[in-house]
């Protein structure tokens, strides 16, 4: 620093020294904060393989482990000894829970396919996931839903979402997901649950650590607003700073701005169709294939990740598992 100040004080024949004296000086400090960023990873991987746990339970959509210890440290401020412990508590929740998730999701959702929406329906235009929610697409109320069954359909939904980030996305986008909530159907008393809400949070916020991009939110009225100002409170700041509120006006450039042409095309679709309420039996039956709009997901994703499927992802449990509904046809000649 001594040196600096030193040569700071020393007379130059232009601004243009100046400057470039300056720029070589931020490019060293950057430097140096990315190589004390990379001691601080490879200080968590002694500490983890020290201890003998097994990180590749927490790893979903990584290429390797270090790259995945970048978000335990991003969450705790890059403090080794907390990120250390958030990973530990992490492993040990899935070597308890992990193992029950599938047979659950096989279980509840053959029966009850559209029980929860939330579903992945592409890819942004970074190559991060794309989630959507809505809650006139949900077959049960908010108060019918417990803690555990939340985390669950969340834990298989966000898991498998993230298996499928781009890879080659620039830093940590492509490891982020985003999350579209239609609000049309949603009755904003019923939600307001703060237990349910902080355990989910907490329980959320261990398993997956900085793995939220953002949440947009459409089709809302004042009174989803008045509740987002009284729910807020139960979460974290930076997770609270991601939720926007898209007006009508800007849906459009939104999404053309955000997502791909098949992508944005489809949320376009899929959000108009919802907000006529109560929905068409098309959207209700948001599993099924039915109609000019595939209410399951865009089309790039119906055909990469539906009609073919891979060993390392599932989609909605619905569409893996529901019954499919009978031919309207059918089902009104049997009736006659």
């Amino acid at each position: 620093m001594a040196e600096a100040d030193a040569q700071s004080s020393v007379p130059a024949e232009g601004d243009a020294v100046d400057g470039v004296t300056e720029a070589v000086s931020d490019v060293s400090l950057e430097d140096q904060f990315k190589e004390a960023q990379r001691q601080m990873v490879a200080g968590l991987v002694e500490e983890v393989k020290s201890d003998g746990m097994n990180p590749a339970l927490v790893m979903f959509g990584y290429q390797n482990t270090e790259e995945g210890f970048w978000r335990y440290l991003q969450q705790t401020e890059w403090n080794l000894e907390n990120a250390f412990e958030l990973m530990k508590s992490s492993c040990d929740w899935h070597t308890k829970n992990g193992a029950k998730v599938n047979s659950v999701m096989k279980d509840v959702y053959s029966t009850q396919p559209g029980l929860f929406s939330l579903r992945q329906i592409g890819h942004d235009k970074k190559g991060r996931p794309v989630l959507f929610l809505c809650f006139a697409q949900n077959s049960a109320t908010a108060a019918e839903h417990t803690v555990d069954s939340v985390i669950c359909f969340i834990q298989h939904i966000v898991e498998n979402a993230m298996r499928t980030a781009r890879q080659g996305s620039a830093g940590d986008e492509g490891k982020q997901c985003m999350i579209i909530v239609d609000c049309s159907g949603i009755q904003p008393k019923s939600i307001l649950k703060p237990t349910m809400l902080v355990k989910t949070h907490q329980t959320l916020s261990l398993l997956y650590p900085n793995t939220i991009e953002g949440i947009l939110l459409f089709n809302y009225g004042p009174e989803v607003r008045d509740t987002w100002k009284q729910l807020k409170g139960y979460m974290a700041q930076d997770l609270a700073a991601k939720v926007k509120f898209v007006a009508i006006q800007n849906t459009s450039k939104m999404l053309i701005t955000q997502f791909p042409a098949d992508v944005g095309q489809w949320l376009k679709e899929e959000i108009a169709a919802n907000k006529s309420l109560p929905l068409s039996n098309d959207q209700r039956l948001f599993w099924a294939a039915s109609g000019p709009h595939d209410p399951r997901a865009a089309p790039s994703y119906v055909a990469e990740f539906i009609d073919k499927r891979h060993a390392n992802h599932q989609p909605h449990p619905g569409i893996m598992h529901g019954k499919k509904p009978e031919p309207a046809a059918v089902r009104d000649a049997e009736e006659a």
